[in-house]
């Protein structure tokens, strides 16, 4: 029998359109299919106990995958570089496939798990759509701005996908099972999605049927119907492309072929051919045509953030725009606390913290106004939300949140203007303007009138249980901006 490979599988929790194992499966050479849980993540305090829990269900599904093809996932604890060259040692593989990932830490123990196998280390572009390094400016020097990157990007070929019979070991001898959150002394009541590619594929087909048609329309909407699969007019999809249990191409395709059924004339330019107008101007910005490709911003933008972590990885540490490092941000622990438990008397902020405390997400338009609240309203440091966020994410990415909260505070690339506060009051009015989202995340509110839902402290009898705002909005305004404009 050839000698095997191994592939290391990290946050590519899928058989399908997998860049890494396809390239491995093309060595004819049977594949052994690894997950190790390593101690720097699982015990780090910026570990997410849903996160875990949704990883722990994504590896048994693949495990079952793996089963059903007569293999199994083998499960080690430990450090990689020491774990992955004894089982080089041990099966006599004679390579290691995986698919990189951006961030320092990554990239570090990449380096030195190489140094350490004795074998080679092939490692391969699988997380973003176009990989770092690739949508670069006509000087070589990487984008800063969303709206010029996202123009190159439109005219880069992107991948087609991978789908080829695999060859996996056969898995004798081998006796791994996926541990449970228990085995790691931890407990969760937060109910958790199904997990898996299977699940994923389901989702995607799901919105791609009809309601990525009203992505522009609905995306915004808190109040939008909360079903299962179409989350206030969300995808859904981010904790699967967090994972890799969906691809982001089975992502970009799936919204090619929708929009190539909702027009006549569909662009060469989506499969990145170069040209000067990317896409039909069409009069109606609510059409389906553009609602996908409103959706596929929300790609472009995945891979915009993993860009800038890449080419400045001190994004993690301190401001993009290292003047906004200077910022008098105020050390008020209760007034954080308040922000972390719903309860700071703005009822959009705190239905949208309820419900990351009760299922570990909440909708893009949500993670703005409670950014917005914490770093301008409160003035409180935007590494404090950043690092409650991923503590309670299932979705939570290292980039793509980073990125998100720099642009809430406007410390980041391609930032909302520091001078650009949200009203938490008129943002609930618009985007929940009957109370609906407020009145199923706070049970305290739910008897509130309409005509006081987002200011029920107006009220002759506010509600019991319920505080008053903590913090005058017009005051705390004027506050930030006084901060900000001192440094900038």
């Amino acid at each position: 029998m050839d000698s095997p490979i191994i592939h290391w599988f990290r946050r590519d929790l899928r058989l399908t359109d997998n860049t890494a194992l396809h390239a491995a499966n093309e060595t004819g050479a049977p594949i052994i299919p690894v997950f190790i849980f390593d101690p720097a993540i699982i015990e780090s305090p910026q570990i997410s106990l849903p996160r875990l829990g949704f990883l722990l269900k994504g590896l048994e599904a693949l495990d079952q995958s793996l089963r059903e093809r007569g293999s199994r996932l083998m499960i080690r604890r430990g450090d990689p570089r020491t774990i992955l060259p004894e089982l080089v040692q041990q099966f006599g593989a004679v390579a290691v496939y995986c698919n990189r990932d951006v961030t320092p830490f990554a990239q570090r123990r990449d380096a030195e798990v190489e140094a350490a196998l004795g074998v080679p280390l092939h490692s391969y572009d699988d997380v973003f759509l176009l990989p770092p390094g690739s949508v670069m400016k006509a000087e070589h020097a990487p984008y800063t701005v969303f709206t010029p990157f996202k123009s190159k990007w439109l005219t880069i070929p992107k991948p087609e996908m991978t789908q080829t019979p695999l060859q996996f070991w056969r898995g004798e001898g081998e006796s791994s099972t996926v541990p449970i959150l228990a085995d790691f002394g931890k407990t969760l009541s937060m109910p958790l999605p199904d997990a898996g590619e299977t699940e994923a594929e389901r989702r995607l087909q799901t919105f791609l049927s009809k309601p990525i048609e009203d992505y522009v329309e609905e995306r915004n909407r808190l109040d939008a119907a909360p079903d299962d699969d179409t989350l206030h007019g969300s995808s859904f999809l981010s904790p699967y492309l967090r994972l890799g249990m969906l691809s982001p191409r089975q992502a970009y395709w799936g919204a090619w072929e929708k929009y190539k059924e909702l027009t006549a004339n569909p662009f060469p330019s989506w499969r990145g051919e170069p040209k000067t107008d990317t896409f039909v101007f069409l009069p109606d910005p609510r059409s389906a045509q553009e609602s996908v490709k409103a959706w596929v911003s929300e790609l472009i933008w995945r891979d915009f953030y993993g860009h800038i972590l890449f080419h400045f990885p001190h994004v993690l540490k301190g401001s993009f725009r290292p003047a906004y490092d200077r910022v008098a941000w105020r050390n008020a622990p209760d007034d954080l606390a308040a922000w972390k438990a719903g309860m700071t008397g703005y009822p959009v902020v705190d239905a949208a913290m309820h419900q990351l405390a009760a299922m570990g997400w909440m909708p893009n338009r949500a993670r703005m106004i409670v950014a917005s609240f914490l770093t301008k309203d409160l003035l409180i440091h935007w590494r404090e939300g950043e690092r409650h966020f991923m503590n309670l994410l299932i979705d939570g990415d290292p980039a793509a949140n980073n990125g998100g909260w720099q642009w809430s505070a406007g410390t980041g690339t391609d930032a909302q203007p520091y001078f650009r506060v949200f009203n938490p009051v008129s943002q609930g009015e618009k985007f929940d303007p009957d109370g609906a989202y407020v009145r199923r995340w706070i049970p305290e509110l739910r008897d509130v009138p309409t005509k006081f839902i987002h200011t029920p402290h107006l009220m002759d009898k506010p509600p019991t249980g319920y505080p008053a705002p903590i913090v005058e909005h017009r005051m705390a305004r004027e506050r930030a901006l006084t901060a900000f404009k001192a440094v900038g």
